[in-house]
C-alpha cells in the first residue's frame, strides 16, 4: 500500500486540480462536452481566499486535449504538493489513473478525489485504489480548507469534517460537514485560473458558454435524481447515524448578477449553462433576477433544467415571458414516463405526465423559439414493451425538440440504489453511462430494455417526420443548428461504422453505435 502523501510544515503548496481525459458522447460535439469545471472554479476560488501561501492550476485535459502521456509528463513538471479529482461516475477510473500518475510523479504528493461519486462510495474507492489519500465528501470548499490547514499542522485527519481516509487497513469516515448556509458568502468562481473565451468555441448546444450554478440541492428528492442526495443536507442523529434531509440554497438575484456582470463584462460570455438541479424553483428570484438582468438590457442566452408544473405558475404569474426575454433559450425537463403509477415507482413527486404536455404545447404556442428538450426512463421493474408503447406515444405528444432515452441508473447514495442493488448485473461503473440499462425488469432483460431504448428514440422521428424536417428548418436558429447537427452526426457515425464493420474493425450496430462513448484520438498521447 503507498504511503499517504504529506504537507506537513510546507510554507508554500502548489495545487494542481485535473479533469482527465475522457470519452465522450458523438451526439455532442467535442466542444459541448468539455464545459467548464465549475467544481474546480469554486474550490479554487474559495482556497485562494482561505487558505494562505497557494499556488493553484487548473489542467483540464479535456479542453486542451491533453492525453495521459503528456499529463505524465505535465505531472513530473510541475511536482503538485496536493492533486484533485473528481468527475461524473463513469469517469471515475480516469480520476484514479490520475492520481496514480501524481504519486508516480510526486510520492509525497496528498492525492484527494470528491463529488458525487467518490462522496458515496468511500469503502469501494479506498479499498481499491490505494494511490487516494482522501474523499472529500459532498460541498467541498469548507472542508477543503480544513483538510489543506489540518494536513499542514500535521495534525489528525479525524478532526475535519465530512472526509474519509485510511488508517492503515482501516476505511474511516468523519462525521458529516454543516451546508454553508449562506451561498453569498462564497467568492465568484475562479474565472482567471481558465480561459474563459476559449470554452466551447465551436459548440453547437453551448457555444461560447459558461457553467453557472444560482442554487445548491433540490427539494423534491427524486429518488433516482443525485442533486439532492448530493448537496441536501446531512446530520448525525440521536443513534449516531447520519440523518439526510432534502434542502435547497440559493445565491440572492443580487449576487447572482455579480458572477454575471463579470462573465458578461470581462469575458465576453453570452450563453450561461445552469447546472441547478431545478432552476426555476423559486418564482419571485427568477422575477427579481430577469428583472435586472433586462434593466441591464444584456443579450444572453442559456440551458437550465426545469420542473413543468413551476414552468406554468411562472407563465401565471406572468414571470415566465420576463425569463424568456431575459434569458431562456433552451428548456431541459425531466419528463421520465408517461404514466403516473411510473412517476410514484420513481419518486418522482407532485408532478403528473399531462403537466409536461401543457408546459410543451404552451411554450411551443407562446414561446416557440424556446427549444424543448426531455429525456425518459426505461427498465422500470414491471417494465413491458405494451409500457414502451406508450412511452414512445407520450413523447411524441409531448412537442418537444429532441428526446434522450435513458436506461435507470440507480446511483450510489440515491434511494434508488438501495431499492434495486441486488438486480443489478453491471457493477463496473465505467459502464453507467445512462445509455445502457445495468439492470434487468422483471421480464425484460437489459438486452431487450437497450433495443425499446433505440426504437423509442427512432420513433421519435421516423413516426413525425414532418416535425424534425420543420426543426430543421425553422426560422429559429439555434433550433434550425441543434437538428443539422443531430441529423449530420448520426448519419456520420452509422457511415463510419460501416465502413469500419466492412474492413473487419468492429461489429456494425447501426443507430445503437451512436450512443456509444468514444475515445478521442489523443486520449494516451
Amino acid at each position: 500500500m503507498n504511503k499517504i502523501g504529506s504537507i506537513e510544515g510546507k510554507q508554500r503548496i502548489k495545487i494542481l486540480y485535473i479533469r482527465p481525459p475522457y470519452s465522450y458522447w458523438p451526439l455532442v460535439n467535442q466542444s459541448d462536452n468539455c464545459l467548464a469545471p465549475l467544481n474546480f472554479l469554486c474550490l479554487a476560488a474559495y482556497v485562494r481566499e482561505h487558505v494562505p501561501n497557494v499556488e493553484q492550476k487548473i489542467i483540464d485535459c479535456m479542453h486542451r486535449r491533453i492525453g495521459f502521456g503528456t499529463l505524465a509528463r505535465i505531472l513530473e513538471e510541475e511536482q503538485a504538493d496536493i492533486v484533485g479529482v473528481g468527475d461524473m461516475i463513469c469517469y471515475y477510473k480516469e480520476g484514479m489513473r490520475v492520481v496514480e500518475l501524481a504519486k508516480q510523479a510526486n510520492p509525497n504528493c496528498v492525492t484527494i478525489a470528491g463529488g458525487t461519486f467518490f462522496s458515496h462510495t468511500v469503502e469501494f474507492v479506498l479499498g481499491n485504489f490505494p494511490e487516494l489519500d482522501y474523499i472529500v465528501r459532498y460541498e467541498g470548499e469548507e472542508t477543503l480548507r480544513d483538510l489543506i490547514e489540518t494536513l499542514r499542522a500535521g495534525n489528525d485527519p479525524a478532526d475535519v469534517k465530512g472526509i474519509a481516509y485510511r488508517d492503515g487497513d482501516r476505511v474511516c469516515v468523519t462525521p458529516p460537514r454543516p451546508l454553508i448556509e449562506n451561498l453569498d458568502d462564497l467568492p465568484i468562481p475562479a474565472y482567471d485560473l481558465i480561459p474563459v473565451d476559449k470554452y466551447s468555441p465551436r459548440g453547437v448546444m453551448f457555444r461560447n458558454s459558461m457553467t453557472i450554478q444560482a442554487s445548491r440541492g433540490c427539494p423534491f428528492g427524486c429518488e433516482f435524481c443525485t442533486w439532492s442526495y448530493t448537496e441536501g443536507e446531512r446530520t448525525l442523529g440521536p443513534d449516531g447515524q447520519v440523518v439526510f434531509t432534502p434542502r435547497i440554497r440559493r445565491k440572492s438575484p443580487q449576487r447572482m448578477i455579480e458572477e454575471i456582470a463579470v462573465l458578461y463584462e470581462k469575458y465576453g460570455v453570452r450563453h450561461l449553462v445552469w447546472v441547478d438541479g431545478t432552476f426555476n424553483s423559486d418564482t419571485q428570484w427568477q422575477d427579481e433576477f430577469s428583472s435586472e438582468i433586462l434593466r441591464r438590457k444584456y443579450k444572453l442566452t442559456s440551458w437550465g433544467f426545469y420542473r413543468a408544473d413551476l414552468m406554468l405558475d411562472q407563465e401565471e404569474a406572468g414571470v415566465l415571458e420576463k425569463m424568456v426575454q431575459a434569458f431562456v433559450t433552451h428548456c431541459f425537463f425531466g419528463a421520465e414516463r408517461g404514466e403516473q403509477t411510473d412517476l410514484d415507482i420513481l419518486g418522482k413527486k407532485g408532478i403528473s405526465p399531462d403537466t409536461l404536455t401543457r408546459c410543451c404545447h404552451m411554450l411551443e404556442r407562446k414561446y416557440p423559439h424556446v427549444v424543448r428538450q426531455t429525456t425518459v426512463l426505461i427498465g422500470i421493474p414491471d417494465e413491458t414493451p405494451k409500457k414502451l408503447k406508450n412511452l414512445s406515444r407520450y413523447v411524441r405528444d409531448l412537442h418537444v425538440d429532441f428526446l434522450g432515452v435513458h436506461g435507470i441508473m440507480p446511483y450510489p447514495g440515491t434511494p434508488a440504489y438501495n431499492k434495486y442493488k441486488d438486480i443489478v448485473e453491471e457493477w463496473d461503473y465505467s459502464k453507467w453511462d445512462m445509455f445502457f440499462p445495468v439492470m434487468p425488469a422483471k421480464d425484460m432483460s437489459r438486452a431487450q430494455i437497450a433495443h425499446w431504448s433505440h426504437e423509442i428514440s427512432l420513433d421519435f422521428i421516423r413516426k413525425q417526420p414532418l416535425r424534425y424536417l420543420r426543426g430543421m428548418f425553422s426560422r429559429y436558429r439555434l433550433r434550425r443548428r441543434l437538428h443539422w447537427w443531430i441529423a449530420g452526426t448520426v448519419a456520420w457515425l452509422i457511415a463510419r461504422d460501416f465502413v469500419a464493420s466492412i474492413m473487419g474493425k468492429k461489429q456494425f450496430e447501426g443507430f445503437a453505435g451512436v450512443q456509444n462513448l468514444r475515445r478521442p484520438e489523443w486520449y494516451n498521447s
